[in-house]
């Protein structure tokens, strides 16, 4: 479905905004709090994001990826976490192509250095992306090309 779990946990936020799967990311939470260590994702909310399936018709829901060190996906991995740190970083963007409706992307945080953003280009309905954290290469600047000429607001 996704090639990094990290880029799924946005997804998952994006979707916990909208109701989805917070009921059961709190319970595990809740469940496991007493044996949590602070700043180590709870092993049982982490397999139940692995675990999950996301229907197609819930991933076309998602119109706008924001990825943020505060969103829900993450506030249930962990019994303490600033946001601070690299644990949920995100490395890759494929499967991106499966929110076949998504018409924003602007990560906020949570974006390893150097990401490739060619997946970005499958995404139809785009009017607006954030290439703050694409890597600087050839590629990237061959997909902001690619992006704005389809009428793609772009910001860097």
């Amino acid at each position: 479905m996704f090639k990094d779990i990290n880029f799924k946990l946005a997804v998952i936020s994006a979707l916990m905004e909208e109701g989805h799967f917070e009921k059961e990311a709190k319970k595990l939470k809740t469940a496991h709090l007493s044996t949590a260590e602070a700043y180590v994702p709870i092993k049982e909310v982490m397999a139940y994001y692995e675990s999950l399936t996301i229907s197609e018709k819930l991933l076309a829901t998602v119109t706008t990826l924001s990825p943020d060190g505060g969103d829900l996906a993450y506030v249930y991995a962990m019994s303490e976490w600033d946001g601070e740190d690299d644990t949920f970083e995100i490395h890759s963007l494929e499967g991106i192509e499966q929110l076949v409706n998504l018409e924003e992307f602007t990560p906020i945080s949570m974006m390893g250095n150097g990401v490739d953003y060619t997946p970005m280009l499958t995404c139809k309905k785009l009017k607006n992306v954030d290439m703050t954290y694409a890597k600087d290469d050839k590629v990237n600047k061959a997909v902001k090309v690619a992006l704005e000429k389809r009428g793609v607001e772009i910001e860097d």
